[in-house]
């Protein structure tokens, strides 16, 4: 193995796995990497990722984007930036009462979903899922949905919101936009 780590470093081959690849060349000047998940998102049998960054400043600016990039592992063992969506994540201050309402990401097979929870007595979920269309190359909006409920009233059922296709017709990942 020693003998084989030499020699790819004479020759200038990467052997760092993806996986372990520093996403510092992705991240935009001023931010931090806030979380990062990996997985086939493109079906190729090469691992992708998502990942999502935040300004260290941004309980100081409520305004503040949280830049999210879908990168595709490439035979060789790099990454490609494939789509940038500044407006998926939601902010640090938009959490109400309960704090950042970002939780995680999830990505299972051509699907990633970015979840968020929030608000005080009256709590909310919200998942956005994305879908990889191996025809075009695309992702494309697959659901955008969550819960409303009051915790003070042991009447009242969660309530499912959802923000159909009808609204938001065949919504690329990069133009996406929410409310």
């Amino acid at each position: 193995m020693k003998v084989f780590i030499m020699f790819a470093f004479l020759l200038g081959i990467s052997i760092i796995p993806a996986d372990a690849q520093n996403f510092s060349r992705f991240i935009p000047r001023g931010f931090e990497l806030l979380d990062s998940k990996s997985g086939d998102l493109n079906q190729d049998g090469i691992t992708d990722y998502v990942i999502i960054c935040k300004n260290p400043n941004e309980y100081e600016d409520e305004n503040a984007k949280r830049p999210l990039m879908i990168l595709h592992g490439n035979p060789n063992g790099t990454l490609s930036l494939i789509a940038r969506n500044d407006n998926i994540v939601l902010c640090f201050m938009c959490g109400g009462v309960m704090g950042d309402p970002y939780t995680g990401i999830t990505i299972k097979n051509n699907f990633f979903s970015v979840e968020h929870a929030g608000g005080s007595s009256d709590q909310w979920t919200r998942i956005i899922t994305f879908k990889y269309n191996i025809d075009d190359g695309n992702y494309y909006l697959s659901r955008d949905a969550g819960e409303v409920w009051n915790t003070n009233s042991k009447k009242q059922k969660k309530k499912l919101e959802t923000y159909s296709k009808e609204q938001w017709g065949n919504a690329l990942f990069k133009d996406y936009v929410g409310e």
